[in-house]
């Protein structure tokens, strides 16, 4: 009984650990993301198209990274590409420190953007094997939330350091917050260690070296991530529709809710992942992606709609909760099947459409609003999160996918 309560303690330390990790990197991003359009139009006398380029590069070499990530980590255990990622986006931050040129930016969001893209893949890995298998949905709803924690901390440290004034600092310091997470991630191994069960080593493999299984198929993997990642994708051109548009739509329904689009969906998605991480589990990945994801559609074109503030925050409200937990059901989905060995290449797969989403859904609503306005940008958003329900009730039961009792 003293082994199996150390055994879960241990555990318990290492995964709070990866989760701290996570959450350092993100605040690196967040640190610099927060500065940028100042940066950009004072520090560099550039413009709207720079930035543009600047705060989306990070997701095009993300995209890259990811699948990389994930079979790396289902090769030699998540611990390597964690440390390699945090380092890619501590030596990524060097050359907008250095010099204040448009080319430097760009090649620190490109690189940051590869090393989170390699740290995010792992760590899912990491986390779902901490977690076990009754416990995934928690999982890949508690690697959100480290992303959303970290860039709403981020921003807190460049105000606390002088904001976009100190521009330099805030670099140096986006250097070192990932090797800060690499610490963390260290700590986690050990942590993993104490609970005997190391990271390269899954549940069910105890005692077989990752040299030892057999090479994952590309192409049934592909097969089976590629529905739910186009679900991720279409819930994200709705989180996209309603950050980029809400607060016009907020100024000409005079709802007032401009300035608490982004603060209320920061805090949503932490309440959600936090209190209600188990949901996806105890659902199953096909019910509750559409249950939230009608939701997040249903949110949506209420705000589009609504002229009462009460309502509009409500529909607001809505929209971010289906967000949240839509998106953990769709991991349930993509991994459905997937043998543990191949897990990190499932996530990486899967992950690379958010990137996708939120690269491709900014063009798609925006195209949209310069035709319709931001009502039409939003109702798009909703269709597109429809789309995620339709998929969502198309996919075929499965037994890995039926809530934590039959996991």
């Amino acid at each position: 009984m003293v082994w199996m309560f150390e055994n879960r303690a241990a555990l318990s330390v290492a995964y709070l650990a990866v989760l701290a990790g996570a959450v350092a990197c993100y605040a690196a991003l967040g640190a610099v993301l927060s500065l940028l359009p100042q940066y950009v139009s004072g520090r560099l006398s550039a413009g709207s198209t720079v930035l543009g380029v600047a705060v989306g590069a990070p997701a095009l070499s993300g995209l890259l990274a990811r699948p990389r990530g994930g079979r790396s980590a289902d090769r030699c255990g998540p611990l390597r590409p964690v440390l390699a990622g945090a380092a890619v986006m501590a030596a990524g931050a060097v050359p907008a420190a250095l010099s204040a040129t448009v080319g430097a930016l760009l090649l620190t969001r490109l690189a940051t953007g590869f090393g989170e893209g390699l740290m995010m893949s792992a760590n899912v890995l990491w986390l779902l094997r901490l977690a076990g298998p009754s416990r995934r949905g928690r999982a890949l709803g508690h690697i959100g939330l480290a992303n959303y924690a970290g860039l709403a901390l981020g921003p807190l440290v460049t105000a606390m350091l002088g904001g976009p004034s100190a521009s330099v600092t805030v670099f140096w310091v986006a250097a070192v917050l990932p090797l800060l997470g690499a610490a963390s991630a260290i700590g986690a191994a050990h942590a993993s260690l104490a609970a005997h069960r190391q990271p390269p080593v899954s549940e069910g493999d105890h005692g077989r070296s990752p040299s030892s299984r057999k090479p994952s198929s590309t192409r049934r993997l592909l097969r089976n991530t590629t529905a739910p990642g186009l679900g991720l994708l279409l819930v994200n051109v709705g989180y996209v529709s309603v950050l980029s548009f809400g607060a016009a739509l907020a100024r000409a329904n005079a709802t007032g809710l401009q300035t608490l689009i982004v603060p209320v969906f920061a805090v949503v998605i932490i309440l959600t992942r936090t209190l209600g991480s188990g949901v996806a589990d105890r659902l199953g990945g096909r019910l509750t992606v559409a249950v939230f994801a009608g939701i997040e559609a249903f949110g949506l074109l209420t705000y589009a709609y609504a002229m009462d503030a009460r309502l509009a925050l409500a529909a607001l409200l809505a929209l971010s909760v289906g967000q949240s937990l839509a998106v953990p059901g769709l991991g349930l989905l993509a991994l459905a099947g997937v043998p543990a060995a191949e897990q990190g290449a499932a996530g990486g797969l899967f992950f690379a459409w958010f990137d996708a989403g939120v690269g491709l859904g900014g063009p798609m609503v925006g195209a949209v609003a310069s035709l319709a306005g931001p009502v039409g940008a939003l109702a798009a958003g909703a269709a597109a999160v429809a789309g995620a329900v339709l998929i969502a009730l198309a996919r075929p039961g499965d037994a890995c996918d039926t809530g934590a009792h039959r996991a």
